[in-house]
């Protein structure tokens, strides 16, 4: 279960809650607080931002998008949150979900296998196909390997789309949202007492700190060293011109699906020489991609997009009061989409607990 740092008061009040970002994570606390009865106020710094961790997040949802040896805790915690997934579409509708399922391979049939078997002890659902399987599922990959992985209960959402679906939930059940950016936390005494936006000052009880790791920085204004650290990640777009993809991919160190709207996303890990890298990450991707559907040129690009995820230090959920003045929430994990549902939910319960 995620931990908190340091103490947890026995005692909440329940009054105004501050919810400081409008990601996935914001947006997910946002929704459980309100609807739980909270009175709550989000402030989101810039809308439809796409440098944002949610914005450039694959949104790929399902156990095998870890492997369970990496992190038995963690896993495990993967599998618990996506459970949650079935009652947010129950009660806010369909999610915006661009491909359900995901087939997986590894560099040879016998690492391909031995993937299926770990993730199959762990208890995911996952299955072997065959070439003509993988065919039958997936036309558009030119040359099937003879041995692929399959996950059914796998999908890829629009992470910004979620987002946008969960904070309107939030509003319908309650909430305020607010555009501006949170300068300093305030607190008198043992206590917080407050934000302030761009020179005016919010009162409230509790403090949501769900803006990744901007939180770190106002965290400091009152005195609290949150252990997190940023790492970089791309997100990238490319045009129709490959249209036709069904499911999730991952094969050849690459992550594809389609998106939304039309066209293709692919994820990929920030370049060694930074943002100079960055054009010739688009190109080689491109190319992986047309290799994949034996497609004469690479796909348009249309967008890339590179973002700092917030991590923490011990790799576990930040999901707790933190500090020792009471009222500082802190809500800062990765894979945020994953868990963001579950994290929202248990923040609820324990700003609201008495």
């Amino acid at each position: 279960m995620p931990t908190s740092l340091n103490h947890t008061p026995a005692l909440r009040r329940k009054g105004k809650v501050i919810v400081v970002g409008g990601g996935i994570m914001g947006a997910s606390a946002a929704w459980h607080l309100s609807k739980a009865g909270a009175a709550v106020t989000l402030i989101e710094r810039a809308p439809n931002c796409l440098t944002t961790a949610t914005a450039s997040s694959f949104g790929w949802v399902g156990a095998s998008a870890s492997t369970p040896s990496e992190n038995q805790a963690a896993f495990a915690e993967r599998l618990k949150a996506l459970e949650e997934f079935v009652s947010i579409e129950r009660e806010l509708g369909p999610l915006p979900i661009a491909a359900r399922g995901a087939l997986l391979w590894g560099s040879t049939d016998d690492e391909t296998a031995a993937m299926i078997t770990e993730h199959r002890a762990a208890g995911t659902r996952m299955e072997r196909l065959a070439q003509s399987q993988i065919a039958e599922k997936e036309p558009m990959i030119a040359n099937p390997p003879s041995l692929a992985a399959w996950a059914p209960g796998d999908f890829a959402l629009e992470p910004t789309a979620f987002a946008r679906q969960l904070l309107a939930g939030a509003q319908v059940a309650g909430a305020y949202v607010r555009q501006g950016t949170v300068e300093a936390i305030k607190a008198a005494g043992n206590r917080i007492t407050g934000v302030v936006v761009e020179g005016q000052t919010l009162p409230a009880d509790t403090v949501v700190l769900a803006n990744g790791y901007s939180s770190r920085s106002l965290a400091l204004t009152v005195g609290v060293d949150l252990p997190i650290y940023e790492s970089p990640a791309v997100l990238l777009r490319f045009g129709t011109e490959a249209d036709g993809l069904r499911h999730l991919i991952c094969a050849h160190e690459m992550e594809v699906r389609p998106s939304l709207g039309g066209g293709l996303v692919s994820a990929a890990d920030y370049p060694e020489n930074g943002e100079t890298g960055l054009p010739a990450l688009a190109a080689l991707t491109g190319q992986a991609i047309a290799h994949l559907f034996g497609i004469a040129a690479a796909p348009s690009l249309l967008s890339i997009n590179a973002a700092q995820r917030p991590m923490t230090a011990n790799g576990r959920p930040l999901c707790g009061y933190v500090g020792k003045i009471e009222g500082l929430y802190a809500l800062i994990a990765h894979p945020g989409v994953i868990l963001a549902p579950l994290l929202g939910r248990l923040c609820a319960e324990a700003v609201l607990s008495a």
